[in-house]
Formats: C-alpha cells, sequence, structure tokens
C-alpha cells in the first residue's frame, strides 16, 4: 500500500471509536511534532476551503485556484462533493458528523483525498480537479499539489462579524457590553492560568452592571484545552441573577469540543442556559485527555480518560441547540451573526421551575431532538 492509503485506512479504523481525541492529526492544529510525517502529507492545493450549511466553499485561493475564490464547490475529480464529504465522514475520527463538517477542508490535501479514496484513485502528487458555481456559473480549475501551494493565499473579501469587531486586542478571551447585553468571548482554555484568571475577573466585574439583563457566553471558537480553567467562570454564573430563564445563552458549534464541551455540559447540567447556534464537535460524557502514542513512523493520540459531565443515562453525541442556527456562506460574508442576534433577542418566559421535567430530565427536552442537516447529509 501507499503511505497515503495505508495511514488512512488506520484513520478509518479510529473512527470505529466515535472519539475526536483518538486520531492522528494531518494538519497543523497541534503543531508540526503531531503531523503525519510520511511521503505526501506535505502536499496542498493553492485553495482554502470553509464548510458552512449550505455548502463547502472557497475562501482562499491563489495562482491556478483563484478563479474558484468565493465559488461553491460541486465535485472534485468529477464526485459531487456531497458524497465526498459522506465518505469522508465515513472514515473520521469524532463523537458525531460535527467533527467531519468542521474538517470538511481536509478533504482537499491529496494525501487524505488519494489516501482515502474519497475521490478519483490517483498518486498522491496528481492534479485535483475542482468544479464549482457562483451566481450560476460554473467554473473549473485544475490544481497542482506542491508543499507551498498554501502560502500567500488572498482571502476573500467579507465584513466582519461583531464579534470579531468587539475583540478588544489579540487575547483570546474578552467580555463586551452591547445594548443591555454582556457577551462573554471565551475562546481559549489552554491559555496561560494568568491571562484567563485576568479576563474572568474583568466578566465578574462587567456583570455587576446594573445595566445589564443577559449574559451571552460564546463558546463557538473554543476547542478545549484545560477543563479547569472555565471551573471559576461556570460557578459565578451558576450564582449570579443572570442563572433564570431568559438570563443566560450559550453559543455553541461544531468548533466547540473538548474541554469546551465540558464546560457547555456543566452549565447546562447546574444552570437555565438556553444553547444557540450548532451542534457542538463533542459529545456530554466522551473519552479525553489523549496522549501521544509513537507508532512506526508517524505519531497518532490516544484517550486515557473518561468524562461524564452529564447523567450515566445520556447518549448523545453532541449538545444540540435550543435555538438552531445554521451557519450560511452568505451571512458569513456579509458579517452577519445570526445566531448571536438570537441570543440578543429571545424572550425566554418558562417558569423557574426547579422540578420541572425540562429542568431535570435536561437531554431528554425535545430540541436535543432537532434534526440538523448541512448541505452534504440532506
Amino acid at each position: 500500500m501507499s503511505p497515503d492509503a495505508y495511514l488512512m485506512g488506520l484513520m478509518a479504523r479510529l473512527a470505529w471509536f466515535h472519539d475526536g481525541h483518538t486520531t492522528m492529526y494531518v494538519d497543523g492544529r497541534v503543531g508540526p511534532a503531531g503531523m503525519i510525517k510520511a511521503p505526501g502529507f506535505d502536499l496542498t492545493l493553492p485553495i482554502a476551503t470553509a464548510p458552512f450549511v449550505d455548502g463547502l466553499y472557497v475562501t482562499a485561493a491563489k495562482g491556478e485556484g483563484a478563479p474558484l475564490l468565493g465559488t461553491r464547490i460541486t465535485r472534485v475529480d468529477g464526485v459531487a462533493i456531497e458524497k465526498v464529504l459522506r465518505s469522508f465522514a465515513a472514515m473520521w475520527p469524532g463523537n458525531n458528523p460535527t467533527r467531519a463538517h468542521h474538517d470538511a477542508d481536509l478533504i482537499l490535501r491529496p494525501a487524505v483525498l488519494r489516501g482515502a479514496r474519497l475521490a478519483a484513485p490517483a498518486s498522491v502528487s496528481a492534479p485535483v480537479t475542482v468544479e464549482a458555481e457562483i451566481g450560476g456559473s460554473l467554473v473549473k480549475a485544475v490544481l497542482i499539489p506542491r508543499p507551498d501551494a498554501r502560502e500567500a493565499l488572498i482571502p476573500l473579501p467579507r465584513k466582519p462579524f461583531p464579534v470579531e469587531t468587539w475583540r478588544p486586542g489579540p487575547a483570546p478571551n474578552f467580555a463586551h457590553a452591547e445594548d443591555h447585553v454582556l457577551v462573554i468571548a471565551f475562546d481559549r482554555l489552554f491559555a496561560s492560568k494568568d491571562s484567563i484568571l485576568t479576563f474572568v475577573r474583568e466578566a465578574f466585574a462587567a456583570m455587576e452592571s446594573p445595566a445589564i439583563e443577559r449574559v451571552v457566553l460564546d463558546l463557538r471558537r473554543n476547542d478545549g484545552g484545560d477543563n479547569r480553567m472555565g471551573e471559576g467562570l461556570r460557578k459565578h454564573l451558576e450564582r449570579s441573577r443572570f442563572n433564570r430563564p431568559g438570563g443566560l445563552y450559550v453559543l455553541i458549534g461544531p468548533h466547540t469540543f473538548s474541554a469546551a464541551q465540558n464546560l457547555t455540559s456543566r452549565i447546562e447540567r447546574e444552570t437555565w442556559a438556553m444553547f444557540v447556534g450548532e451542534p457542538s464537535g463533542g459529545a456530554p460524557n466522551h473519552e479525553g485527555d489523549a496522549t501521544p502514542f509513537q507508532g512506526d513512523g508517524f505519531r497518532a493520540y490516544v484517550s486515557t480518560l473518561p468524562w461524564f459531565d452529564s447523567h450515566p443515562y445520556d447518549k448523545r453525541i453532541w449538545t444540540m441547540p435550543d435555538i438552531l442556527v445554521p451557519l450560511r456562506f452568505a451571512d458569513w460574508t456579509a458579517g452577519r451573526d445570526r445566531a448571536m442576534e438570537a441570543a440578543f433577542a429571545h424572550v425566554n418566559d418558562q417558569p423557574l421551575d426547579d422540578l420541572s421535567d425540562q429542568h431535570t430530565n435536561y437531554s431528554e427536552r425535545p430540541s436535543q431532538k432537532t434534526e440538523w442537516k448541512p448541505f452534504w447529509m440532506s
């Protein structure tokens, strides 16, 4: 077998565990030391893509990929993109399908595409033909794999989301007051303890303002870290005047994973929070704390600890938002954050009843049966 076929075959077997922590890494998300080092895995194409509920769109490009910028991909090497992503999801490790959706850009990595046989069988260095559409017009490009293909890509112009304009500086976590709402953007749980303590204290102080009527905790960009780093904020929210129907909203999505999923589950269990956005990337009860395992020339990661932050009977594969607001490409380019808008505008008039089935049997509440179907699952 070729190295790409062998390693992607191993990846498909790891998917059997339905555990996003037990995996191998084919990109730089955990640093160069964690990546697969095998022939072909350094090759990329001159485009970057992002998944939305309505399609996989090209968000940056250069060279022969430039005509694809802003297009919706329809076929890869003659295979419909929906079929490619369904095949990818079947062999990609994760607690649920959001992980494959979140990582959909990786299907344009030649080693993944060829090794997993997601499209036409060919060598990892063979050109990749991408077909797309924009405004009713068809676009086709033949892309050449090379190690530097993703350097200096030109991004698609877009208007930033409000939460992006509120960010006061380079710090990943911050609090911002807007229209009697306190937005707490908690993007990193693996930052330094001092920086997180500073951020949490600032959030505590902002919550004391009598002008604040509700809190929106944004976890959509938080893929985990140290579980302990979220505990101070969580406990403070539990004791605050915002722990009531209509007082606390939590934004989640496919990127909400690992320790961020633990924080989500604990808030769901202990508060009256309403969840908004898309289903989380992790499961309420899952395995985590992955440690490196050095194989024959490659590195894998294997979960070592069970995290049960919900009750033992909770078999959900994700936390489904109470208010489902899928992210669409047109909203992303226009800078319209409909999930944030929903968290600002929602009216929750349910009674504050600690004995209600909605509160005590939270994992079975009606919203958890909602269907989430991005374009490739329809």
